[in-house]
């Protein structure tokens, strides 16, 4: 009898492991998976002329427009993850930098809309997407002045990318940078999107939270913590830097955007929208506020 229990119980743990397992894999994949959808809107549904380039790296390609306006500093649009450069949100402010008198450069990172692949790290390495883009921009077209506007995904790889420039680009010039919605601690926001967007409650996403990171570096070879380890590794930021928030944004606490501001020192200030209440809604509740400090920023 002792040894048909000890079968039954061996079963059900070996069970139990599996499940968990097969979960923990399921939602480690659903991180990794970018949506292959194109769309197929563009600056000249806008009444925006443009130019479609392809700027080769060292292993793929990243696709982007070119919009020049004959402005000193030109500002690069980067969009946020699973994103792409034709999304209504950055068409939106490419019509509202464009009005400005902007230059402008958007493109799509590695993985998403028309660029090539890549690895994908959310941020750690997509900073090297934007350097491949000023060395392009700066070699042919002689554009020596950038700043740099970026949402969620692109708005943490643009603060990562600011805090390295310093050291890898010396022939141009990085004048400001526009953060909205940066996350710093990667597993809090993905266990809150594991809940958003599956059937999951949020403890069943933090009991998962064990076997995700495991299966990810196993499969992706990718640290959940990387892009923490990254800012708190870093030095101050020497780039004029305004970091902006939803009160209420249900993506990434404003308490990842305050707690990034302290990291990146002096040149760095914190905007909150307070009658703000969702991911990427800051312009909407209020655009002026929104313009002004745009403009202030890339003046």
């Amino acid at each position: 009898m002792n040894l048909l229990k000890n079968k039954k119980i061996l079963i059900i743990l070996i069970a139990f492991v599996f499940v968990y397992l097969l979960l923990s894999f399921i939602v480690a994949f659903s991180a990794f998976s970018i949506d292959d959808e194109i769309l197929n809107e563009t600056p000249r549904d806008l009444g925006i002329n443009y130019q479609e380039l392809l700027i080769e790296t060292e292993s793929s390609y990243i696709s982007s427009w070119w919009i020049p306006a004959g402005s000193e500093t030109t500002i690069i649009l980067l969009h946020g993850l699973r994103g792409q450069k034709a999304d209504p949100e950055i068409l939106n402010k490419i019509e509202l930098l464009h009005t400005k008198g902007f230059s402008l450069i958007a493109i799509d990172f590695r993985n998403h809309g028309t660029s090539g692949e890549g690895d994908f790290t959310f941020g750690r390495d997509e900073v090297n997407d934007v350097f491949a883009t000023i060395d392009y921009f700066h070699k042919n077209e002689g554009i020596n002045s950038y700043g740099l506007w970026g949402f969620s995904y692109g708005a943490t790889t643009a603060l990562l990318f600011g805090l390295e420039f310093d050291e890898q680009m010396d022939e141009v010039e990085l004048v400001g940078i526009f953060a909205e919605s940066p996350y710093l601690d990667l597993l809090e926001v993905f266990t809150d999107q594991v809940a958003y967007r599956t059937p999951l409650n949020k403890t069943m996403a933090n009991l998962l939270k064990p076997g995700t990171i495991f299966l990810t570096n196993l499969i992706y070879d990718f640290d959940f913590n990387s892009i923490k380890k990254t800012f708190g590794t870093s030095r101050d930021i020497k780039t004029s830097t305004v970091v902006i928030s939803c009160f209420n944004d249900e993506i990434v606490p404003v308490s990842q955007s305050r707690e990034i501001v302290e990291i990146l020192g002096s040149n760095a200030i914190y905007e909150e929208f307070e009658e703000c209440y969702g991911h990427g809604q800051a312009e909407k509740s209020d655009p002026e506020r929104y313009k002004n400090i745009l403009q202030n920023l890339f003046k």
